[in-house]
């Protein structure tokens, strides 16, 4: 066997060393990989949370993903009591729901700002041309949620009331079909249902942005969890904006995504995601003048993301679905955003 020469052996030795950087650089990289159980909800205002998956935006940030699915509210709201998830997205009247109920819940980042995702939509043949012809029509909606409160918002600022409609209240479960057979003239409706009721030929007369009730979908996490957990939000944070930048690149790529796992037309995906709603990154959330506001000067204000919690709050209150409005203040934990862009808490 023939001698190396020095030049060799330096050559191999640094072979070795960069293997051995390599090998503990990957050991190092799966000791980082962090666990997080995120419950979801099958609603296209999750657009962002299905990008960051299939895009890998999770992984690569070295987050494990336990993604875990819910249906309802009450099971939602139970696994967060349970300590069973960790953190999840949901819209502002559930988030607001859950809060005034005492579920060990906390606002952490916005997920979206949707005046266009929820609507009056009409049969073609029901004589309803604006919000005042909805005078003696039935309308429907489900009690409680956020169309009924902006069905009631509408009725009002045309000089109309519950009273003033043929109301009926309907689960999402019977709507299409009470809608097609003409049990009703029209619904106020969130997405998919919205975009439903349009394609069983219905005509869109109002969304919520343009009756002044707009809300949007807000990042959530257990409270005792979050406290300890800032590394997995920041991380989760950065994949939620990496998804924006899809998004807003290359719209018909993500529309993919949500039809895949919601398994609604690619036209009514990309509609919501260009048209119905907006995705900001989280700097956009922060500014002061972002109608959802995550913002503490807006916050302490009773502006952005608080004033629209207010205001359903209100208005659930005075249907007596909630006993009083609770302290939204201590529900919005603004830090993790703030140090993820760099600004002052």
């Amino acid at each position: 066997m023939r001698n190396h020469t020095r030049r060799e052996i330096l050559q191999l030795a640094g072979a070795a060393a960069g293997a051995a950087v390599i090998g503990a650089s990957t050991n190092t990289s799966r000791a980082a990989s962090m666990n997080v159980r995120i419950g979801w909800q099958p609603t296209l205002n999750g657009a962002r949370y299905f990008v960051a998956q299939h895009e890998g935006f999770f992984a690569s940030n070295g987050l494990n993903v336990e993604a875990i699915k819910f249906t309802s509210g009450p099971a939602y709201f139970s696994a967060f009591l349970s300590k069973s998830i960790d953190i999840g997205f949901m819209g502002t009247p559930p988030a607001v729901v859950g809060i005034a109920q005492g579920v060990p819940m906390q606002i952490f980042a916005i997920e979206n700002y949707a005046p266009g995702s929820e609507a009056l939509v009409v049969r073609k043949e029901s004589g309803i041309n604006t919000l005042k012809d909805m005078k003696g029509k039935k309308i429907a909606t489900k009690r409680g949620t956020s169309g009924d409160y902006a069905l009631q918002t509408a009725l009002k600022k045309v000089g109309l009331s519950l009273s003033d409609i043929n109301f009926l209240d309907i689960d999402v479960s019977a709507l299409i079909p009470a809608f097609t057979r003409g049990d009703i003239d029209g619904g106020w409706y969130w997405e998919p249902w919205q975009g439903e009721m349009v394609a069983a030929g219905g005509k869109q007369i109002a969304t919520d942005g343009e009756v002044g009730v707009s809300g949007g979908i807000v990042w959530v996490a257990q409270s005792d969890w979050l406290a300890q957990n800032g590394e997995i939000v920041e991380r989760l944070l950065k994949a939620v904006d990496q998804a924006t930048a899809v998004i807003t690149k290359d719209p018909q790529k993500a529309a993919s995504y949500i039809v895949a796992d919601m398994g609604v037309t690619q036209e009514l995906a990309l509609r919501v995601l260009t048209k119905e709603a907006s995705w900001p990154t989280m700097k956009q959330s922060w500014e002061p003048g972002y109608p959802l506001s995550i913002n503490p000067a807006s916050i302490r204000n009773d502006k952005g993301l608080i004033d629209a919690l207010s205001r359903q709050a209100e208005f659930q209150k005075n249907q007596g679905s909630l006993k009083t409005s609770p302290d939204f203040v201590k529900a919005i934990e603004t830090k993790y955003v703030a140090q993820y862009i760099g600004a002052k808490a």
